[in-house]
């Protein structure tokens, strides 16, 4: 799995509250500025289509957050399965506690933090 763009964020994650996108498949991932449209910008076998067309599902990245648009080739279970590898690589160690929304429902919980 590739990550592709991740340089492209660096600056951005040192901001306290910062946004850039993301397409993501099972072929990796691709790191973008917020200035970007997701149907702008691909890399080989990682697309983004209006209307399910594209091979890769359209996201944003907030602190702590990361929210999937629908796609009709990608069920919650897919989906579920497909975030826990990318938040595995190390490329992604930033996000690894995020919480992961698609269509609206959380798939991935943020870890609970202990109180101190």
């Amino acid at each position: 799995m590739h990550v592709y763009g991740r340089d492209s964020i660096e600056t951005i994650l040192e901001e306290e509250s910062f946004v850039f996108k993301l397409l993501v498949n099972d072929h990796g991932v691709l790191l973008f500025s917020r200035d970007i449209e997701h149907e702008q910008i691909s890399e080989p076998e990682i697309r983004y289509e209006p209307d399910s067309v594209g091979n890769a599902l359209a996201g944003v990245v907030k602190p702590g957050h990361i929210e999937l648009r629908h796609h009709n080739g990608f069920g919650d279970e897919r989906v579920h399965l497909l975030m826990e590898r990318v938040l595995a690589l190390p490329e992604m160690e930033f996000a690894r506690d995020f919480e992961v929304v698609y269509q609206g429902r959380v798939l991935i919980e943020k870890p609970r933090q202990e109180d101190d």
